[in-house]
């Protein structure tokens, strides 16, 4: 169905679709050719103002150059703001966002994202759910330090507000269709319906497509499931590793009654995709380690893959079937000017995403071939069980070091009341919000966990000595002369922590907010913003297996917590081009129990100042931020010896520094860039009982960050149209994969501790094209892309799960874009 949806959309994007805006001219090239800089209009503090005069630091991305970047959804965003990196942790629908430093990224639905994401304004509760793919996008910003104040959640890191665009009650249609290599293809189309009567209506397609760049050796065996839980079946391993086939929807309506004003917005996403390819870099040299290194050292025995490679492999033998999320959401804003001075705004919403049963090879070892009696045999320090042909596996016979398997699903509703007030004293804004949240999760969790020709064996049942049923015996099995709780054969599972983890969690979230700005004079502006939140959160544990880590077993756990967050600018505009502020802000995350776990909310106080200027007859834009943050009881997750750790972690400082420029040096030629340099520093970090702050690190995050573009547009050419070239590269320096360090079982550093950090690199983007060619009443461009033009070899993610296991994105891509709009 998708592909042929995708071949109809291309019959009509050859006469009706663009890349490019639509009827006018976009005033960004407008701007350029005239040689000078756009303004940019951002809302960042809930209210129209100009980029440069908002004593907030925040990057805006508009609709032309999320075009020309092939933006369409958070994912692509890496690296396009100072101090923002977003890396996937393999499963391409499970992002971790950084913003200066502050991490987001746990999958589990009973814990909260540091970075806050909105989309039209409404709060996107859960990072799985927050990768939507959406056809129309009219601007991004992305705000950075401490959300509260102003947005609907708290947030210790930042906030990624997408704003899509409204209908214009005007017949229009734009959009683009795309060919390149690995199949990909991508098609986009928006149609602006013309108005009828006080209704305006907008409709959106995108049909994004591209084949995984990795062959899987599995492909086509099928992993049964059934024994752990019927609901999760048979799934089938990918053909091929790294692709994506995703369908989505927009609905944009708005009814304009006067004064009263409602916008209505409808999207809905339809993503299958297959996650990275896996591969390991070694063996972990811990007690796991002891048990795993024997298995991988028999595997030439029997036919094995290691997946094990110091270099990038180019085929893998993962465990890995196709990933199916399926996200929507509606939204109804209502806007009502009491006067000049006053409006009034509500924002309803309630989204829901369905993510099915899936199986992910996160330990790339599902190619290892190894049965249960090799494996009791191997507890047993048996070596002739091991070898005993009798006990050899067969074709369809498997381990999994660390088996994981997931299903969840959400549904959110969020209702915000706001007031706005504008006079020549002081600007106001204040509101009222309410969260709520249901989220039900089952996880499957197998560690050193046999497959018996494709079935995934419930290994609660099997114990570690063969023949014996499982629990206590009635004879001295010890030889201790005596009949006791010694004798007994605990299970596999409980010896390994295996199982099932089956929880539900039910939060609810209240806040009242306000934040006041007092013209003190013409050029000073003081700013006082207050935030108190009550914070309600239920988790419902009805199993948890042991390799989780919980503390707590089932039953039902309920914990509430209040928090007032503020915030104090400074602003002085002493010319009309120049804005100097010195910010001070909080931030919070509420804490919860994750899968037994209790852990207390993280709480960060931000210091910042920030000069922005525009000089040079509006040819250079420059913004710089300057910021320091305390950070205590920071959330984070970390794996031991196959086990998860969820810990507030103590206390750290942030500082670094960002930079933003844009020059117009000649008509139609734009140079833009920045960069930015984080420096984490833990001051005190528990983990596992132990004080690990002075060797502690902060992963996937890279000290120093830059990017580099310059985009030129010539003049309308005589024939129509005119030239549009591009070029971008993003920089990121080395940036570690794991919390600590590796060390061997003498204590002594670990040889794979080599391996620990990701290399520098810098990603090459280019765009060629010519642009508006007349087309009767239309307007047709035409372009050839490529991203990661030098096919730079990187691997952002990695995972100390009994291995170190490491993923490597994608190479280069390259393909060539039409469009035509009218």
């Amino acid at each position: 169905m998708h592909s042929s949806i995708a071949v109809a959309l291309a019959g009509i994007s050859s006469f009706a679709t663009t890349a490019a805006l639509a009827q006018d001219a976009d005033p960004a090239r407008q701007d350029s050719v005239q040689g000078q800089l756009a303004d940019i209009i951002v809302t960042a503090q809930r209210r129209e103002e100009s980029l440069q005069k908002v004593p907030v630091a925040v990057t805006a991305i508009g609709a032309e150059q999320l075009d020309q970047l092939r933006v369409t959804n958070i994912r692509n965003l890496a690296g396009i703001a100072p101090s923002l990196q977003i890396n996937t942790q393999g499963l391409q629908s499970n992002p971790t966002i950084i913003i200066r430093g502050v991490a987001s990224g746990t999958s589990n639905n009973a814990v909260d994202p540091k970075v806050g994401i909105y989309l039209d304004g409404v709060y996107i509760g859960r990072t799985v759910g927050s990768i939507f793919d959406l056809s129309d996008i009219q601007r991004v910003e992305v705000l950075r330090g401490p959300q509260g104040t102003l947005f609907g959640r708290n947030a210790t890191s930042g906030a990624i507000s997408l704003v899509t665009a409204a209908p214009s009650g005007e017949f229009g249609v734009r959009g683009s269709v795309s060919y390149g290599n690995y199949d990909a293809k991508r098609a986009k189309i928006s149609v602006d319906l013309p108005a009828l009567g006080p209704l305006s209506v907008k409709l959106s397609y995108l049909h994004d497509e591209i084949e995984g760049d990795y062959r899987n050796l599995l492909g086509g065996q099928t992993i049964d499931l059934r024994q752990r839980d019927p609901s999760f079946g048979v799934q089938r391993i990918a053909d091929r590793l790294g692709g994506r086939n995703v369908d989505g929807v927009g609905v944009a309506a708005r009814l304009d009654l006067g004064d009263l004003t409602a916008d209505y917005r409808f999207d809905y996403t339809d993503a299958r995709a297959t996650g990275r390819a896996m591969q390991s870099f070694g063996v972990i040299p811990d007690a796991s380690g002891q048990l795993l290194s024997p298995i991988i050292a028999f595997q030439p025995l029997f036919g094995g893959t290691t997946n094990i490679s110091t270099d990038r492999l180019t085929t893998v033998a993962n465990a890995t079937s196709t990933e199916h999320v399926v996200t929507q959401g509606h939204s109804l804003t209502l806007t009502y000017p009491v006067s000049d001075a006053i409006t009034l705004k509500s924002i309803s919403a309630f989204r829901k995403f369905r993510q099915d049963p899936n199986v992910y090879d996160l330990a790339a070892t599902g190619g290892l071939r190894f049965t249960t009696a090799q494996l009791q045999a191997l507890l047993a320090g048996n070596v002739a069980g091991i070898l005993d042909p009798a006990n050899a596996p067969g074709p369809n016979d498997s381990i999994f070091s660390l088996l994981t398997s997931r299903s969840t699903r959400q549904k959110q509703f969020s209702q915000e009341f706001q007031l706005q007030l504008t006079s020549n004293a002081f600007d106001l804004t204040a509101g009222l919000f309410y969260f709520h949240e249901n989220t039900p999760a089952t996880d499957i969790l197998g560690i050193f966990q046999p497959v018996a020709n494709g079935v995934v064996v419930d290994t609660s049942t099997v114990g570690i000595i063969p023949g014996l049923p499982v629990g206590p015996l009635p004879f001295d099995i010890n030889g201790d002369g005596v009949v006791d709780a010694a004798d007994s054969n605990p299970s596999l599972d409980s010896i390994f922590g295996s199982g099932i983890t089956r929880t539900r969690a039910i939060n609810d979230s209240y806040a009242a907010y306000g934040q006041l700005t007092y013209h003190l004079t013409d050029t000073i502006d003081l700013t006082g913003g207050l935030r108190y939140t009550i914070d309600k959160r239920e988790n419902r544990i009805f199993a948890v297996s042991g390799g989780q880590g919980g503390q707590l077993g089932v039953g039902d756990y309920k914990v509430d917590y209040k928090k007032a967050t503020w915030a104090a600018i400074v602003t002085w505009r002493p010319t009309d081009r120049v804005t100097a502020y010195g910010k001070v802000s909080t931030g919070y995350v509420a804490g919860g129990i994750l899968s037994g776990i209790p852990y207390k909310p993280e709480t960060l106080t931000a210091y910042e100042l920030g000069l922005k200027a525009q000089s040079w007859g509006n040819r250079l834009r420059t913004n710089i931020a300057l910021f320091y943050s305390d950070y205590k009881d920071l959330q984070t997750q970390n794996f031991i010896n196959g086990r998860q750790f969820f810990n507030n972690a103590g206390k750290a400082s942030i500082k670094g520094f960002e930079i933003e420029a844009d020059l117009v040096p000649v008509r139609g030629l734009t140079l833009s860039g920045n960069l930015s340099y984080t420096d984490f520093d833990y001051k005190s970090f528990i983990l596992n009982g132990a004080e690990v702050a002075d060797i502690a690190r902060t992963v996937f995050t890279s000290k120093w960050q830059g990017r580099a573009s310059a985009q030129y547009d010539s003049p309308d050419m005589a024939m129509g149209g005119h030239i549009s070239a591009r070029v971008d590269a993003r920089y990121r320096s080395r940036a570690p994969l794991v919390s600590t360090p590796f060390f061997d079982l003498a204590g002594n550093v670990a040889d794979l501790e080599r391996y620990a950090f990701t290399r520098s690199y810098w990603l090459v983007d280019g765009r060629i094209g010519w642009m508006d060619m007349p087309l009767g009443r239309a307007k047709a461009s035409l372009s050839l892309f490529g991203q990661n033009l030098f096919n730079q070899q990187y691997n952002p993610f990695g995972s100390p799960v009994l291995q170190l296991v490491t993923s490597y994105e994608r190479g280069r891509t390259y393909g060539v874009e039409l469009g035509v709009s009218f």
